[in-house]
């Protein structure tokens, strides 16, 4: 494909359908018509297949709402990578307005109307009107929405511009695709990706190979390329989909572990390690473990594979989740590294959504993709009617959920699935369901879904008390952050912490990668003191279950072993640990 063809991705078309959607509203125009966009745009990210071959195939009214305006939008975005109706809009909307709905708390209206009343085009302007205390006096807007404004806008200057996990894992594997096809290279993958945090700068792809220069070629060359940024003869750097930036480097085969260990840091964890060599009279770079002083001139000792050079320094090798600076050194000078869980250890899959709630897929599906992955059992936890945008369970409705649950564990035996529900925990404390249903259920995670701005004091009580409630299994997401979007609320988890330790509640950490919650900082505290955790991928798809992935790799970043995980249980196992209680 030519490098200047255009290339939107399904991702990428949505996100224009929701800002014509914006634009509608900002200008004053039609709210259903708003509704409609985003609704495609919803459904959109919930397809299997590029959108680009539906309106290849005249597809497209296959997509719920998508009339002959949108259609036509939709259209000129895969052929041309814009379109009129969103290039009019932008043209008719004041220019920096659209940027104001980032703000936490302020929606098409709200932003319409400060524009309207204050000409406000920009969010430091918005910050300046809220501590002067002038959006309170226009219509529609209270004190309290002023004071959450400027919460949402400190938020939002703390935000990273960080990828998500799963954005740069797929763009790296597109890229280490397209070179292994053209070129028969394999990269790895180094930098923060391979430590797996919560998010993700840029993606670094070290290769080992004598001859460069080919490979320079087809990386800057691919098709997933939108920018090159620079191209040297063993180090080039390009920007793909999403703004993600990679970095390739070419070292010689002989190189491979040290280049690999350098190039996956942390940079304090390198700063570390160097430190350690130098005690030692050796020098460590990304070409090898080297011996220095006017005898050794530089003879090398280690390079080829990361094992050898940490061997070298005394250590045991160091799994890359663990390479922030947090006591791994320590505990690997002294032979006391951690056995870490791992995914081949988990049984089964205890938080799962369907579309009988807000899930894409059925029971069937999804129990039929977790017998395949290897699990001995699930838990269907779909929601409770609280949450009325999820389509939460009626008490009527969980009655049918039971048959269906009855006839698969018939035909899927000795896979297990379990009846659950994540069930909302009201802003007053109460818990979704009555007690006499909730104590029918196999497992209920109780999650806080509402009410986020409440007092650390108030949300701390609220969750501790769902957490002793004697049908509750678990808490769910326990800090509530959306990651780069949503910041977590004010919670005591040193309590949460205390209250699974005195009532047998689990903790989750949960894969999906907007969450990753328990973060991992806090998973290593509730481990130290024993507190038991459940690994989760909260999928409301079949391919979201690989996100148990990112739940083990969180997990691992917390110093987590396998006997914390209730899910690494066996059957019978898991479920004596359930009623312990």
């Amino acid at each position: 494909m030519p490098r200047d063809a255009v290339t939107l991705d399904n991702e990428a078309i949505a996100s224009v359908l929701d800002e014509i959607g914006h634009l509608l509203e900002l200008k004053g125009e039609n709210v259903f018509r708003a509704v409609t966009y985003r609704a495609v745009a919803r459904a959109i990210r919930d397809l299997r297949e590029p959108v680009a071959d539906l309106v290849a195939q005249g597809r497209l009214a296959e997509i719920p709402k998508t009339g002959p305006s949108v259609s036509e939008a939709i259209t000129q975005l895969v052929q041309t990578g814009g379109s009129k109706r969103h290039a009019d809009l932008r043209a008719a909307v004041p220019d920096g307005l659209i940027t104001l709905l980032r703000v936490g708390g302020v929606g098409p209206a709200t932003a319409r109307t400060i524009y309207q009343e204050l000409k406000i085009t920009s969010i430091d302007e918005l910050e300046e009107a809220a501590k002067a205390h002038r959006l309170r006096e226009l219509p529609k807007i209270q004190a309290k929405t002023e004071e959450n404004i400027l919460r949402s806008i400190a938020a939002l200057k703390q935000r990273t511009g960080r990828s998500l996990i799963h954005h740069a894992r797929a763009a790296a594997a597109e890229m280490v695709a397209a070179l292994r096809e053209h070129i028969g290279a394999e990269p790895s993958v180094a930098g923060s990706l391979r430590r797996c945090p919560a998010t993700i700068g840029d993606l670094h792809l070290p290769v080992a190979s004598d001859q460069a220069a080919p490979i320079m070629a087809a990386f800057t060359a691919a098709a997933v390329v939108e920018q090159i940024l620079a191209k040297g003869d063993t180090k080039s750097s390009v920007r793909v989909a999403r703004g993600l930036q990679i970095d390739l480097r070419v070292v010689p085969p002989a190189s491979w572990g040290a280049a690999l260990l350098y190039f996956t840091g942390s940079k304090e964890h390198n700063v570390r390690l160097r430190g350690l060599a130098l005690k030692q009279k050796l020098l460590l770079n990304e070409y090898g473990l080297y011996r220095v002083g006017a005898e050794a001139r530089g003879q090398e000792v280690a390079s080829r594979t990361e094992e050898e050079i940490y061997a070298a320094l005394g250590m045991d090798w160091i799994p890359p989740e663990l390479r922030e600076d947090h006591g791994e050194i320590d505990a690997a000078l002294a032979h006391r590294m951690p056995s870490l869980v791992m995914l081949g250890d988990i049984r089964g899959d205890l938080h799962t959504h369907t579309n009988w709630t807000d899930g894409r897929d059925d029971l069937a599906a999804m129990a039929r993709r977790a017998k395949d992955k290897g699990y001995a059992y699930m838990a269907v936890t779909d929601h409770s009617p609280g949450l009325g945008m999820t389509n939460g369970l009626s008490v009527e409705r969980i009655a049918s959920r039971r048959a269906e649950i009855a006839k698969l564990n018939a035909e899927l035996a000795p896979f297990r699935i379990f009846i659950g529900t994540e069930v909302d925990i009201r802003a007053n404390g109460a818990l979704d369901y009555p007690d006499d249903v909730l104590a029918g259920f196999d497992i209920v995670s109780a999650s806080v879904h509402s009410a986020f701005g409440q007092s650390r004091d108030v949300m701390t009580k609220r969750i501790v008390g769902a957490m002793r409630h004697p049908s509750v299994t678990a808490i769910s997401h326990p800090t509530g952050r959306l990651l780069e979007r949503r910041d977590p609320y004010a919670v005591d988890l040193d309590a949460v912490i205390a209250a699974a330790m005195a009532t047998g509640t689990w903790i989750e950490v949960n894969g999906g990668p907007e969450r990753l919650d328990l973060p991992d900082t806090w998973i290593m505290k509730a481990v130290e003191r024993g507190a038991r955790l459940v690994l989760s991928s909260d999928a409301h798809a079949v391919e979201e279950l690989d996100w148990m992935e990112l739940a083990v790799a969180t997990a691992r970043r917390g110093w987590a072993p396998a006997s914390a995980v209730v899910n690494t249980l066996p059957l019978d196992e898991m479920l004596a640990a359930r009623t312990k209680r």
